[in-house]
């Protein structure tokens, strides 16, 4: 029997880009059918341009995140404040 509750998905942020960036990626994201957030940071405190856009991503999505995240920016995640992979950081 199928719940009348929609899925919860669970969002792991991935990290901060520069709104070019941001553009290119989650326009892959949305084409693949991969759940995204985004929140713009503005430069504080003074109101002007976007300095960057938080996303987080569907984590159950990881491996497909992983490559197109891969195929626009080469390796690695763009800053070390993601959690996306955080649980496969030796620390």
């Amino acid at each position: 029997m199928k719940s009348d509750k929609p899925e919860q998905t669970d969002f792991v942020l991935l990290g901060t880009y520069a709104p070019r960036e941001a553009v290119k990626l989650l326009a892959r994201f949305k084409a693949a059918g991969i759940p995204f957030r985004m929140q713009p940071r503005k430069p504080s405190p003074q109101p002007g341009p976007t300095a960057g856009i938080y996303i987080s991503v569907d984590s159950a999505r990881g491996t497909e995140v992983a490559e197109i995240h891969r195929d626009l920016f080469g390796d690695g995640l763009p800053n070390y404040d993601s959690s996306f992979f955080r649980d496969h950081h030796n620390v």
